[in-house]
């Protein structure tokens, strides 16, 4: 289905906002925080025999702060901030999991043709975009300059037995947080199937992935919401069944110096912010860590290289832009028209 240029387009991920509560069935419910985010996690009235709510719980609080220890940049105890805190080009050992991602994001990154790359963060962080107070004035072509050195997925590298990642430039760093919320939707669902669970909706940050459909036979549905700064709208919903939703925009983390906006998005070629008419985008893939990725993707390749990279690759994908006369347009990629499902209307 292609949708119409008036139609509002992608942002990031609600529940659909009409569904009413008097309409669905009772469901489990789990929700806390991780990943500097919130997760919710919803749950099909669970069989006889299966595992308490509170069991479920705390195995996926468990799970989640296994993903922290080993990927986050924000402990400085995790294993990928204390590999960044290394300045050799000796292999450091990683766990399966963390080498298994990072051999995902090298894989997107020559898919993308470099648009994807974990090694930008310091240039993030520069921006201001990063755990860094937010700018009030750009930095200088020198310091971008300066930082670029060392940024490039080609001075890392991974092996995946045993399982460890080496640098080839002492100041190289490398941040997951661009793919580690699908990653983490991931690692919930692998808990959600050892216990044997058939049906649920996994979302952390806006990042989505289900299985099976609601009690009665009900699919799963997705709000997506409209990429405005000033309010908080679903756009469109689509059926989600057995597969994840991602979504990148640019809308609302973003900072402005003499009139002009910078937006999250940073370049790993230029070492600037993306300067292109996408406002979002949105991903359909089997897991939500390749979702996650190839969004965040589109938004540093932009809206016209952008669809053309879906095409070649064969991703889902839907990217929105703004038109004219203030509305938005959206475009979506043959993969994402053969796999998206639209409520009857």
């Amino acid at each position: 289905m292609c949708l119409a240029a008036s139609l509002l387009a992608v942002g990031s991920l609600t529940p659909a906002a009409c569904n009413r509560p008097h309409q669905l069935p009772v469901l489990q419910a789990i929700s806390g925080q991780t990943m500097g985010t919130t997760y919710s996690i919803k749950l099909s009235p669970a069989a006889t025999g299966a595992p308490a709510l509170t069991h479920v719980s705390q195995q996926i609080e468990a799970e989640l702060a296994s993903v922290n220890a080993q990927m986050s940049t924000y402990l400085t105890t995790s294993e990928l901030s204390r590999f960044n805190q290394q300045v050799s080009d000796e292999w450091f050992p990683v766990s399966q999991e963390t080498a298994d991602l990072v051999a995902l994001a090298l894989q997107l990154n020559d898919q993308s043709d470099g648009a994807f790359d974990v090694t930008v963060g310091p240039l993030v962080n520069l921006w201001g975009f990063g755990p860094a107070p937010r700018q009030t004035q750009t930095p200088s072509q020198a310091e971008i300059t300066e930082l670029l050195e060392a940024v490039g997925a080609d001075k890392l590298q991974v092996r995946l037995a045993p399982p460890a990642l080496r640098k080839t430039h002492p100041a190289l760093q490398v941040d997951l947080s661009a793919i580690a919320k699908g990653h983490g939707v991931d690692r919930v669902v692998n808990v959600l199937e050892r216990l044997q669970f058939s049906s649920y909706f996994v979302e952390i940050g806006g990042e989505v992935r289900t299985k099976g459909t609601k009690p009665g036979g009900q699919a799963w549905q997705i709000g997506i919401e409209q990429p405005r700064s000033d309010q908080r709208s679903v756009a469109e919903v689509l059926l989600l069944t057995d597969q994840a939703l991602a979504t990148s925009g640019n809308y609302r983390n973003y900072f402005e110096v003499g009139g002009r906006r910078y937006s999250h998005t940073i370049s790993p070629k230029t070492g600037w912010p993306v300067e292109d008419p996408i406002v979002s985008a949105s991903v359909l893939a089997d897991n939500c860590a390749l979702a996650d990725g190839v969004a965040t993707a589109m938004m540093s390749a932009g809206f016209d290289a952008g669809l053309a990279l879906a095409e070649r690759n064969d991703w889902a994908v839907m990217l929105a832009r703004p038109t004219a006369d203030g509305e938005f347009e959206t475009i979506e990629s043959t993969a994402f028209n053969r796999r998206a499902v639209w409520p009857v209307k």
